[in-house]
């Protein structure tokens, strides 16, 4: 029987009387199983399994034409997808078994949400990336703040562009957070993409919405002289605990990142011989420079800073631990926050942070000359001290000098400007 329009709804009609299904030859091996209430494609074929040949039947798609051209439509998607089938039959691969872990591996897509593809991407990628503990606390704050409460329920391949759009109109008012947010989703639905677990990534390669452009605002610094030694005199005066004392006093002096100073340890400084040996690690110091100048930064310690040093070491606060500054916290030191707080909160400035004091040195050591209007320090000595690059690729590539003997000079002299501090009307606040 051919099949048509008519001679299905003949068939169904057979099959409500009889009770059982009725089905049509395409051919090829292809039947189209109609029973009272549905009409299925199937493909009957043999394949060789522990050894012997067993006949299995492949249900391929519903039909549900109601026309002429619907029906033919129907037809020849029916054999290709035979074709396909048969084309896996000639490998000696089973198609009903491979359309079971195609179902299954759909099922666990579906129950695979954003927030759970989130904590397996975050676990392995800050492991494998050596992320650290900030930049891990920051990103999983981001996810958690920013996108889990709006799409985070969410099966991970129903994410759409438009929930994608959901989560960035929210934070369009703060274009440093938008921009942040955005490359979150878009490193994680990526990583799906790379893994198999969704088709495309649907996060906005431009922006969504009217944004305003995000412009990096530069961080606070004094560059006068007297104000700095102002403020040298505040650290020395207000009331903060010794080991934020300590290391505020010692960033001041060495001009280096938060991040070097708090995580300082005990066996890096040679007092003897007024030298820091920083190692090249992650969160210290630049880490690219270690092919140049090696893999430590090896920062002279001026008089005033070898004072202050040995006076806290002979102290009985540093010998419960390793670091310079320890701490309670899950770290064991203190950490950049309370740094910031002595400037922010203590202090309660808004023109001079914990990091402005690499632009103050700059500035003034820039500027300092001599009795006959020489400079004092040449260029390539400050910006070494401030394990800056010097140079184009031609120079760095040749000129890997740490420059120490002229470090060690200038060193003094920063040390020298700081130390003249006579300030007594400060402000008292409670303990950092």
């Amino acid at each position: 029987m051919a099949i048509t329009i008519e001679a299905i709804r003949e068939a169904k009609q057979q099959a409500k009387t009889l009770g059982k299904p009725v089905k049509l030859s395409v051919g090829d091996g292809i039947r189209l199983n109609i029973s009272k209430s549905s009409a299925v494609f199937q493909l009957r074929y043999r394949i060789k399994e522990a050894g012997k040949n067993k006949e299995r039947t492949l249900t391929l798609d519903k039909l549900t034409a109601r026309t002429d051209i619907t029906l033919t439509k129907s037809l020849n998607k029916a054999i290709d997808d035979a074709e396909k089938a048969k084309a896996l039959i000639k490998q000696g691969i089973d198609p009903t078994k491979e359309k079971h872990i195609a179902k299954n591996q759909s099922i666990k897509k579906q129950s695979l949400t954003l927030n759970d593809y989130f904590l397996l991407w975050v676990k392995r990628i800050s492991t494998a990336t050596q992320w650290s503990d900030k930049h891990y606390t920051d990103m999983s704050a981001k996810f958690r703040i920013h996108i889990s409460p709006v799409i985070g329920g969410l099966p991970l391949d129903r994410v759409s562009r438009q929930h994608i759009g959901n989560v960035l109109e929210n934070v369009a008012d703060k274009p440093a957070t938008y921009k942040k947010v955005r490359s979150l989703l878009n490193m994680i639905l990526e990583d799906a993409v790379t893994a198999n677990k969704i088709d495309v990534n649907p996060t906005p390669r431009k922006s969504i919405g009217a944004v305003t452009k995000y412009t990096a605002k530069k961080l606070p610094a004094v560059t006068s002289l007297p104000i700095l030694q102002n403020i040298i005199a505040g650290i020395n005066t207000v009331n903060i605990t010794p080991v934020i004392r300590i290391a505020s006093l010692l960033q001041a002096q060495t001009v280096l990142r938060s991040q070097t100073i708090i995580k300082a340890k005990w066996d890096e400084f040679d007092l003897t011989n007024q030298l820091w040996r920083i190692p090249r690690i992650k969160g210290r110091i630049k880490l690219s420079d270690a092919a140049k100048y090696g893999d430590y930064f090896n920062v002279p310690l001026s008089d005033e800073t070898t004072e202050l040093l040995t006076q806290w070491r002979n102290s009985l606060r540093w010998q419960q631990s390793d670091y310079l500054f320890p701490s309670n916290s899950k770290s064991g030191h203190i950490t950049v926050e309370a740094l910031t707080k002595v400037y922010k909160v203590r202090l309660k400035l808004v023109s001079h942070c914990a990091h402005g004091w690499r632009s103050s040195f700059s500035t003034l050591a820039h500027e300092a000359i001599d009795d006959k209007g020489k400079a004092l320090f040449r260029d390539d000595v400050i910006e070494r001290s401030l394990d800056h690059v010097v140079g184009n690729a031609v120079t760095q590539a040749y000129n890997r000098g740490e420059l120490l003997e002229l470090r060690k000079t200038l060193m003094q002299w920063w040390g020298k400007q700081l130390s003249n501090t006579n300030v007594t009307e400060l402000k008292k606040s409670k303990k950092i």
